[in-house]
Parts: C-alpha cells; sequence; structure tokens
C-alpha cells in the first residue's frame, strides 16, 4: 500500500466503535424499525389514493375537497368522498408549502411559502390568481428581510368569500388580505416573531378577529388591526385554538393554558401529565372537549360531567361549559396529531348545552409516528381512575382518568410509515396521509 494511505483496518475496533458511536451508527447492521401492532383492530380501508410525490400534508374545505401538498411544491386536489385524485397544479415553488388554508366557500385555497409569498390559489382553474410577499419594514439603505411565511388564518362572515380576509404571518408581521381582490386591509408589527396564529370561530358575535402568539403574550385583534386585548403568558406557546368561548394556548412544556372570552377573564392553567407537547390543539365541533397531542393524548372535558376521582384536591361542582381539571388522558400509545369527528367548532346555544344523551358520542382520532391510527371515545365510559406520583400520599397525587382505544389500524402494508395529515372525511370515515404519498380512508364502525 502506498505510504500515508488511510485503512479502516489500521484503526483499533475499540477507536473505531468510539467513532461510529459518535457518528450515530452501530457496529452492527440496522434493524429495520418494528411493525406497528393494533391492539383492538377493527377499521377497516374504505378507500385509497396515490400520488405520484412524497406528500407533505393534507386539508379538508368545507365542502369536503382535499388539497394535497408535495414536496414538490404542487398541490393535488382530490374528492374527499371516493379520494378520486381530480387534478394538481403545477409546481407552485420549489419548496412545499409551511401550511395551507381554506377560504370559506371552498373555492380558494391559500399557501403559506417558505420564501416569503402567501399565495391564493383557484380551485377552477388550478392556478395561482395572486401572491402576497409578507415582509417586513426595512431598515433605511437596507433590504427588506425575507422570513418564511409559516401560519395562516382565516377570517370571514359566514359562507361567502366576498367578505372574508386572511391572516398570512412572517417573522415579525402579520399582514391581513381581503380575499376578493387582494387589498392590504392592515399590518400587524410585532417586537418578536409569531409563534402561533387561530381565527376566531365562524359565525361567533366577538370583539376579536384572530388572535397570535408572541414573546410573553397573546393578542386578540380586531378585523380592523387594532389589538383588543394582551393576554400575558410566561412561556412560548406553540398552537392556538378558540371554541369561542374559550381560547387555549398549548405551550411547548405541555401546559394549556385557557382564557374565558366572554368576557375576557384571568388564566386557568391545565395539565395532562402525560408527555403533552403542544404541537396540536383542538376542540371538538360541540365545544365539549380540548385534544392534544403528545407522548399519550390528553382530553379535557368542558361538559359538566366531571365523574368523581379519588384525587381530587378540591371539592367539586359540575358545570356545563367549564373545565374538568382533571385529565383524561389516552393510554399506552403515542398521538403525533389529535382530530374530532364533526368538523369546525360550532357552539350550541346555550340552551342546548348540554348536548342531548342520544347524541352519538363524540369521537377522537390519533395517529402515531408509525403510522397507527387509533379512534377513542374520551368522552364516555368505561374511565379508569388514576393518577401520577405515590398513592400513599394521596394529597399529593396528579389525577387523571384513563380512556382506551376503540378501533385501530396500521397502514395497509402492515410496515411503520411516517404520516403527515390526519382528518375525518365523514362522522364514519378517519383518512391519514402518509409522507409516501398516499392518503388512505378507514371504514369506523
Amino acid at each position: 500500500a502506498a505510504e500515508g494511505a488511510y485503512h479502516c483496518d489500521s484503526i483499533p475496533a475499540a477507536m473505531l466503535a468510539v467513532k461510529r458511536a459518535f457518528e450515530g451508527r452501530s457496529s452492527a447492521a440496522e434493524e429495520p424499525p418494528p411493525k406497528p401492532t393494533t391492539t383492538r383492530g377493527g377499521l377497516q380501508v374504505r378507500f385509497t389514493a396515490k400520488l405520484t410525490e412524497a406528500l407533505e400534508l393534507v386539508s379538508r374545505s368545507p365542502r369536503g375537497l382535499l388539497a394535497a401538498a408535495t414536496i414538490g411544491g404542487s398541490v393535488t386536489f382530490v374528492d374527499g368522498s371516493d379520494l378520486s385524485l381530480l387534478g394538481a397544479t403545477e409546481e407552485l415553488h420549489e419548496d412545499p408549502p409551511n401550511a395551507v388554508a381554506w377560504a370559506a366557500g371552498g373555492e380558494t385555497l391559500l399557501l403559506a411559502g417558505e420564501d416569503g409569498i402567501a399565495r391564493v390559489v383557484s380551485v377552477a382553474s388550478r392556478s395561482v390568481v395572486r401572491s402576497h410577499a409578507v415582509r417586513e419594514e426595512p431598515e433605511a439603505g437596507k433590504r427588506p428581510r425575507c422570513h418564511p411565511v409559516s401560519r395562516l388564518a382565516v377570517l370571514g362572515d359566514g359562507a361567502f368569500e366576498f367578505s372574508a380576509s386572511f391572516v398570512a404571518a412572517a417573522g415579525r408581521v402579520a399582514h391581513c388580505y381581503r380575499l376578493s381582490d387582494g387589498t392590504l386591509e392592515h399590518v400587524c408589527e410585532l417586537t418578536s416573531p409569531v409563534h402561533a396564529l387561530c381565527a376566531a370561530p365562524r359565525g361567533e358575535p366577538l370583539h376579536w378577529a384572530y388572535a397570535l402568539a408572541v414573546k410573553g403574550c397573546v393578542r386578540l385583534v380586531s378585523r380592523a388591526g387594532a389589538t383588543v386585548h394582551e393576554l400575558q403568558i410566561g412561556s412560548v406557546v406553540r398552537s392556538l385554538a378558540s371554541s369561542g368561548q374559550w381560547l387555549a394556548a398549548a405551550e411547548y412544556d405541555g401546559t394549556l393554558k385557557l382564557w374565558g372570552l366572554s368576557p375576557v377573564t384571568s388564566p386557568l392553567t391545565l395539565r395532562g401529565y402525560c408527555g403533552t407537547d403542544g404541537k396540536d390543539v383542538q376542540w371538538s365541533a360541540d365545544g365539549g372537549g380540548l385534544a392534544a397531542s403528545g407522548s399519550q393524548a390528553v382530553v379535557f372535558d368542558f361538559t359538566g360531567a366531571q365523574p368523581p376521582h379519588p384525587y381530587r384536591s378540591q371539592p367539586w361542582r359540575p358545570a356545563a361549559g367549564k373545565p374538568d381539571s382533571v385529565p383524561r388522558v389516552c393510554i399506552g400509545h403515542r398521538a403525533a396529531a389529535v382530530a374530532w369527528a364533526g368538523g369546525e367548532v360550532a357552539p350550541p346555544p346555550t340552551d342546548e348545552w348540554p348536548p342531548d344523551p342520544a347524541t352519538p358520542p363524540a369521537r377522537l382520532a390519533t395517529v402515531d409516528p408509525q403510522g397507527l391510527v387509533r379512534v377513542w371515545q374520551p368522552r364516555s365510559l368505561p374511565l379508569r381512575k388514576g393518577g401520577q406520583g405515590n398513592p400513599t400520599q394521596p394529597q399529593l397525587m396528579k389525577p387523571q382518568l384513563y380512556t382506551f382505544v376503540r378501533q385501530d389500524a396500521t397502514h395497509p402494508s402492515g410496515e411503520a410509515a411516517e404520516p403527515c395529515a390526519l382528518l375525518w372525511l365523514a362522522e364514519d370515515t378517519v383518512a391519514v396521509g402518509y409522507a409516501s404519498g398516499e392518503i388512505v380512508a378507514f371504514q369506523v364502525t
């Protein structure tokens, strides 16, 4: 061999092992990930769709149309009733969108671009009809700083797109545009980046139009762009969701902060003690449940049921519309995403609360990082009493109620498959978008 040549076999075995460990490699051949296994089964494949590119995300319109954004920067439209492919746009950008949102009528799709552009796409023509640069005002003598558009929210007055606007956030600025003609309605300039954004529920007569989270606070902003409330918060918010009566902010450490909105109240703090990550937080359609993702999905009940628990720290009285501080934990399974059956939040009038006992139980779907989808009924029996802590000191225990999976299924191949979307297509159909380019709809019985 030539002098000075580098030979791997000249390195002592111990040094080679250290080198591989440092590089995150094992000296043995890497084993494939274990196959996911179901607990109950019962979910049957109803429809499937296969795209030609890897999927980044999937979103469902109010009218049931799906927009599947691919890693190549195009969007394929899919019929939500049978997952038939309806056609695709051209490549809109070299990168996939960071977020998508539908206008209320379902005829317009909004895309949040990595290049700092918010694009308005016509479903009919499958093309971009307007592009908006969401940028901060440049400092004197400097070019404007370009940040990715990270979040979108549609503001509307019902099902008519001509009366709707949308908000796009990028870096330390949020722009509000009119959907009908692209007019810039207002600009919110902020002192720190926007971490989360959500619109007020449609049809709710609220004094604010959207909420955005920045360092140290959550701002409630009016349709005219004025800050009507500034809600103080100590940690970084990862996601926001509103039921109309309540605004929930999920922090990175899993804590949920909750403000009443009619009128605005001091925050309540809810903790699941089960590894909540704050990435995904959603209200049920009737406003009676709040679910969050994490090591195990957690649900907080607002129906007033509040079953007895020996570890409750103080006497309680059931109150419809108020949160039960004892979390309902979807026991034993990781939840990368959560989704309630029933669509968007539409809280019933107070004279119809609580819901009719004959109403079908609220279903919650979760999907884990291996693509295993599960269906739960966390607001129904059975619920097992438990908690975190030392049972010999019940006064210090953190009470929990455990709910159990009703039905589940793996990817049709039986192998692990990374999910990128979880959504309900109908009351009895839940779908998972897989990064491999497939959308699979499962029948729920």
